[in-house]
């Protein structure tokens, strides 16, 4: 014989299980909340850095939350990620491997930025992989990269050193060798007649590095050759930053996206007409356009509608101010206009000038804010243009 269930009885079960229900999401509610809120960060291409910070430093488990928001591949999240290790962690006290992993990787990474974080981490850890990374910076086709690395290897004792910034003599920027005849007057006490004022004095520094060349060939034998080995750990923990696709309107109408250059390198370069650092180098890269003709994409994206300086303008007045500039000026590559600033966000273009180059496989492989010269920015795309290689070792 079968029993019918009571109606009354079965409305009770659905109301407790429905009243259960409501309990749990009430007691859980600002976990539930906060997962919900991480997952909507994560695929956020521009995320406030407030709401970043706050979903890491309140996450029941902040290392994992930070972990994600590194491994994101996007821009922001990681550069906030490194930003915020400092704040969760206790100097003194090992990091988690997985943490560690990060930071020594960070000071591999694409984005500029992230490198720079990453350093004044590990000096102030006082890691001992600081020395290897810091060498690894010396190879950088980037001048500012190099300095990078020579300001961190100023705090190591004379012995480390020396043998290492010695190759740096020859460099063809003489800020670098400047510094380099600096660092080196500080751990010999010889004197090679050059200041840092002298940088520019192209002639003066020549000469410095000669008699530094003569002192090393008389004192190399004080110091051992030795090899830094760059963590391994750094290496395993990099990933590649892909681009996502993106559509803007040029000075000429018609819509431009960046998957219309799939497979050729692309350079993007974040300007706007009142920066005088951006305008500076414009010709710069007018010259590289020349010199490279349809082998590299060049795409000046204009940022005047969402900068400060368009405060109280119209749409169309700023339209004209970019095209008067980009015809004054000679401009032979693509100006696009980011009026909602979708995109300057996405590569956290505020700081001017920000260029991003990516390979043909649509990976970031330089981000970093300041003009280069032209021959950095042919170095870069060289380098962008072979597959992403990181080297264990450095003698």
């Amino acid at each position: 014989m079968i029993r019918r269930r009571q109606p009354h009885l079965l409305r009770s079960a659905v109301l407790g299980v429905a009243l259960a229900g409501a309990l749990l999401l009430w007691r859980f509610r600002g976990s539930l909340r906060n997962r919900i809120t991480e997952r909507l960060v994560l695929s956020n291409d521009s995320p406030s850095q407030q709401v970043i910070e706050g979903i890491i430093q309140k996450a029941p488990y902040p290392d994992a939350a930070l972990a994600a928001e590194w491994n994101s591949g996007k821009i922001i999240q990681r550069e906030v990620a490194i930003q915020t290790l400092r704040s969760i962690t206790t100097v003194g006290q090992p990091l988690p491997p997985e943490l560690e992993s990060i930071l020594l990787s960070a000071t591999l990474d694409a984005d500029m930025d992230v490198r720079e974080s990453a350093f004044g981490l590990l000096r102030d850890r006082n890691d001992p992989a600081l020395p290897a990374l810091a060498a690894a910076q010396l190879r950088d086709p980037d001048p500012e990269t190099r300095i990078l690395g020579l300001n961190y290897l100023r705090q190591m004792k004379a012995a480390i050193g020396v043998p290492i910034v010695i190759p740096l003599l020859d460099d063809g920027d003489s800020l670098i060798v400047a510094t380099v005849l600096s660092m080196l007057e500080n751990w010999s006490g010889a004197e090679f007649g050059v200041r840092m004022r002298d940088a520019t004095n192209s002639s003066k520094v020549e000469a410095g590095a000669s008699r530094a060349k003569a002192w090393w060939a008389a004192h190399r034998l004080e110091f051992p050759s030795t090899q830094l080995d760059v963590p391994r750990e750094a290496i395993a923990a990099h990933i590649l930053i892909p681009v996502g696709n993106f559509s803007l309107s040029a000075l000429d109408g018609r819509t431009v996206e960046l998957s219309d250059f799939h497979g050729k390198v692309v350079l993007i370069n974040f300007w706007t007409t009142w920066c005088t650092a951006c305008v500076a180098e414009i010709p710069e890269l007018i010259e590289l356009r020349k010199q490279c003709g349809e082998n590299v994409a060049i795409l000046g994206i204009s940022l005047d509608s969402v900068a400060d300086g368009a405060a109280g303008q119209s749409e169309s007045a700023l339209h004209e101010k970019v095209e008067r500039t980009a015809k004054a000026r000679g401009i032979n590559y693509p100006i696009l206009l980011d009026e909602k600033d979708h995109v300057g966000s996405r590569f956290n273009g505020g700081e001017l000038p920000t260029t991003v180059i990516v390979d043909a496989q649509g990976n970031v492989r330089r981000r970093f804010i300041g003009p280069r010269t032209l021959a950095v920015f042919h170095a870069m795309i060289a380098e962008a243009s072979t597959p992403i290689a990181l080297t264990p070792s450095l003698r």
